[in-house]
C-alpha cells in the first residue's frame, strides 16, 4: 500500500487545483432554487403576455372559462403536507389568459373559486391532477355540471402529450450493461486467442499491463492462487464451516462502502434531475436519503474489525485514542476548510461549520471512543469466576452463546441507550421559542403556515450554537414549504442518532468477529434487520407524515435511523453472500471505490462543477443524466486506476 507522502499530497492538490480552473455549471442546489423561482414566478406570466419556458418536471396549463364572471385558481402540491393553497391566477372572461407552469412530480390539488368580495367565496370545482412532464394542458371551466349538486365542470385535456422522462434511465441502464458485457467478451477473447496468432490485434488493448488487476478484481484466479481459491470456495459453500481462521479484509465491506459512495456521487452531481434521486423535502425516503446513512453504518463495521486487528498486534489503547482524535480532527477540518469553502464560500462571517465530513468525524469519535474503552483482542469468556453466582445462572456460556456479541458489549449498549434517550428528551421536551413543544415539521407553509421554526428543537439547537450565518442556508424544504429560516441537516442533535446508526454497524462487525460460521453471521444480520425495521415502522406507523416519529433524513429521526439500519443489514448480508461466501462477484468496480472512499468523496466535491466531470447541460433529464453519469463513472475509473497503482488516501 502506497504511503501518502508530501509529494503525493502535492500531486493531489495540483490535480484538484487544475480542474478548479475550469468553470462549468452551478451546483444542483442553485439550479433547483432557480427552477423553483421560475415555477413560482410563472403565475404572473399571464399579465406579461409571455409563455413560460418549461424546465425539468414541469408542464404548461392554460385555463379557459365559459362563465360570465371572474374566478380564481388556487393550487398546492400533494408534496406540501398540511399546506394552504397558493393563489395562482385570476381568470377573467374579458381578459385573455396566459398559460402557467405546474409541477409534474407529485399530484397537484387545484381549486377554482368565485370571490364574492365580502370575505367569502364560492367553490366552483376542485380536482386532483398528476400532470406529465413537458405536456401542455387546457382546463375548461363550464357551467354544465353532471348534477344539481355539481353545477360546474372543470375537465382537463392534453393539447400536447407529455414525454416519458424515465426512458433516459432505461437507456443508460442498457448502455452500462452493454459495456460490462463488452468488457467481459473482450477479456475472454484475450485469454482465448490473445496469446496466439491474434496477439498483434489484442496487443492494442492494455490487458497485459492489467493482468493482476483483472485477476484479483474480476474473479479470474491466477495459477499461483488456484489452490487457495479452491480451498476457500469449499469453505464458503458451507454455512456451517468457519468463514475465516483470522481477521482478514472482507471484500464485501469495501463493496458495500463503494456502492454507497458511487450512488452518493451520482446523487450529489444531480441524479439526472429525477425527484427520487433528490433528498425528500421533509418526511419520507428517496434513494438519495439512503446512501450517506449506509456509509455511516459501514464505518461502524470497519471500526470493529480494525480495532480488533490493532489490539491483536499489541497496539496500546492510548495509541488507539490518539489515532481516533487525529482522524476526527482531520476529517472535521477537511469538511470545514475544503468542502465548505468551495465556490468562493470563504468568508469567516458566513462559513458553514457543520457538514457531511464533520458529521462523520463526530460520529466516528463517539463510536470509536466507545470501542477504545470496550474493545478486546479476544472474546470475553463469561463464567461464574468473572461475574459471580448470579451471572452463572443468567450468563453461563451455554446460555449466552447465541447473544454473546451483545452481552460482551453491554456497557456500550447502556451508553447508547443513554444517548438515544437524550436525543428523544431534547427533541420532544425542549422548549423552543415561538414553536409548539415536540414540533417536528418543516415550518413555512406547513401546518397552515402557523409556525416558522423549521425542525423544532433540532433546528433551534444548531441556530443557538452556531448562529444563523454558520449553518446551511438552502435546506431541502425551502423549494416546497418556502421556509424562511436556515436549517442544518447535519446538525448536533442528529449526530446522536447517527452515532446509533454507526453503533449498529459496529454490532454487525462484532457479529463477524464473534461467530465464524457464515450462516450464523447472515442469520443474525437478518434478525437485526427484522428488529430494527419493525421498530422503525412502528414509530412512523408505516406512514409518511402522521406517525409518532416520521422518517426524516433532515432530522435524522429515530425511525429513520432504524429503518435505514434495516436496509443496511439486508444489503450487507447480500454483499457478503455473493462476494465473500459464494464468490459470484468480486465487488469490482465498487470494491475499488470503497478502498479509496475519502479521496473519491473529497475529489468529487472539489470537482463538482468542473470539466470533464460536469458541463452545462440543457434542462432535460436526458442531458442532466448524461453529465451526472459521466462524472460518476470518471470517479469510479479513477478509483480503479488508483487501486491498480496501489495508492490509497488514508487518514
Amino acid at each position: 500500500m502506497a504511503a501518502v507522502s508530501v509529494k503525493t499530497v502535492g500531486k493531489l492538490l495540483f490535480f484538484f487545483t487544475f480542474f478548479s480552473t475550469v468553470k462549468a455549471i452551478d451546483s444542483p442546489t442553485d439550479k433547483e432554487i432557480l427552477q423553483y423561482q421560475l415555477q413560482r414566478d410563472s403565475r404572473h406570466h399571464h399579465h406579461m403576455g409571455e409563455v413560460p419556458r418549461m424546465t425539468m418536471d414541469t408542464a404548461i396549463l392554460k385555463v379557459n372559462t365559459s362563465l360570465d364572471y371572474a374566478v380564481q385558481i388556487w393550487a398546492v402540491s400533494a408534496e406540501c403536507h398540511k399546506c394552504n393553497m397558493s393563489f395562482m391566477m385570476e381568470v377573467d372572461p374579458s381578459i385573455p389568459t396566459e398559460p402557467f407552469l405546474v409541477q409534474t412530480t407529485f399530484m397537484t390539488h387545484i381549486s377554482i373559486v368565485k370571490d364574492n368580495h365580502d370575505g367569502t367565496n364560492d367553490s366552483i370545482c376542485s380536482l386532483d391532477k398528476l400532470f406529465g412532464e413537458h405536456g401542455e394542458y387546457q382546463m375548461f371551466i363550464n357551467a354544465n355540471g353532471p348534477s344539481e349538486e355539481n353545477k360546474f365542470d372543470c375537465p382537463v385535456y392534453p393539447d400536447k402529450d407529455p414525454i416519458d422522462s424515465n426512458i433516459p434511465i432505461l437507456v443508460a441502464f442498457c448502455i452500462y450493461v452493454g459495456l460490462v458485457l463488452l468488457f467481459l467478451a473482450v477479456r475472454q477473447l484475450y485469454y482465448t486467442i490473445g496469446r496466439s496468432q491474434y496477439a498483434w490485434f489484442i496487443g492494442y488493448f492494455p490487458f497485459r499491463e492489467t493482468d493482476r488487476l483483472v485477476n484479483s478484481d474480476l474473479g479470474a484466479p491466477s495459477p499461483s492462487s488456484t489452490a487457495t481459491e479452491d480451498r476457500s470456495q469449499t469453505v464458503a459453500n458451507s454455512s456451517t464451516q468457519p468463514a475465516s481462521q483470522g481477521i482478514r479484509r472482507l471484500r464485501s465491506l469495501d463493496t458495500f462502502r463503494g456502492l454507497s459512495l458511487a450512488v452518493m456521487v451520482f446523487v450529489n452531481y444531480g441524479g439526472g434531475g429525477y425527484w427520487f434521486f433528490k433528498h425528500a423535502r421533509w418526511n419520507g425516503l428517496t434513494v438519495a436519503d439512503l446512501v450517506f446513512p449506509w456509509f455511516v453504518f459501514i464505518m461502524g463495521t470497519s471500526i470493529a474489525l480494525s480495532f480488533r486487528r490493532l489490539l491483536k498486534k499489541g497496539v496500546s489503547r492510548l495509541s488507539l485514542l490518539l489515532k481516533v482524535i487525529q482522524r476526527t480532527v482531520i476529517l472535521f477540518l477537511f469538511g470545514l476548510f475544503i468542502i465548505n469553502t468551495k465556490k468562493g464560500h470563504n468568508s469567516w462571517s458566513t462559513l458553514r461549520i457543520p457538514g457531511v465530513l464533520q458529521r462523520l468525524a463526530l460520529t466516528y469519535f463517539i463510536v470509536a471512543l466507545m470501542e477504545v474503552i470496550g474493545a478486546t483482542a479476544e472474546d470475553r469468556n463469561w463464567s461464574w469466576k468473572h461475574r459471580g453466582y448470579l451471572s452463572l445462572y443468567l450468563l453461563q456460556t451455554s446460555r449466552i452463546a447465541p447473544i454473546r456479541d451483545i452481552v460482551n458489549s453491554w456497557g456500550q449498549w447502556l451508553f447508547m441507550i443513554v444517548v438515544v434517550t437524550l436525543h428523544l428528551v431534547l427533541m420532544f421536551w425542549l422548549q423552543v421559542p415561538n414553536c409548539p413543544i415536540g414540533y417536528l415539521g418543516p415550518g413555512g407553509l406547513s401546518d397552515i403556515a402557523h409556525y416558522n421554526c423549521t425542525g423544532g428543537a433540532t433546528g433551534y439547537i444548531d441556530r443557538a450554537v452556531f448562529t444563523d450565518d454558520h449553518i446551511y442556508q438552502h435546506p431541502t424544504p425551502i423549494t416546497v414549504y418556502k421556509t424562511e429560516v436556515p436549517f442544518e441537516p447535519e446538525g448536533l442533535l442528529g449526530t446522536l442518532t447517527s452515532a446509533l446508526l454507526c453503533f449498529l454497524g459496529l454490532q454487525a462487525g462484532k457479529i463477524l468477529l464473534t461467530y465464524p460460521q457464515n450462516g450464523a453471521r447472515v442469520g443474525r444480520w437478518l434478525g437485526w434487520a427484522v428488529a430494527t425495521g419493525a421498530i422503525g415502522g412502528l414509530l412512523c406507523n408505516g406512514r409518511q407524515n402522521e406517525g409518532w416519529i416520521p422518517l426524516n433524513k433532515n432530522l435524522w429521526s429515530l425511525s429513520f435511523v432504524l429503518v435505514l439500519s434495516c436496509f443496511a443489514f439486508v444489503l450487507l448480508s447480500v454483499c457478503y453472500i455473493i462476494v465473500d461466501v459464494k464468490q459470484w462477484w468480486t465487488g469490482a468496480p465498487f470494491y475499488q471505490v470503497g478502498m479509496n472512499s475519502i479521496l473519491v468523496y473529497i475529489g468529487h466535491e472539489l470537482c463538482a462543477d468542473k470539466l470533464p466531470f460536469q458541463w452545462a447541460a440543457s434542462p432535460t433529464h436526458a442531458s442532466q443524466l448524461a453529465t451526472d453519469l459521466v462524472g460518476t463513472t470518471l470517479w469510479v475509473l479513477i478509483a480503479v486506476w488508483l487501486h491498480y497503482k496501489k495508492f490509497y488516501l488514508k487518514i
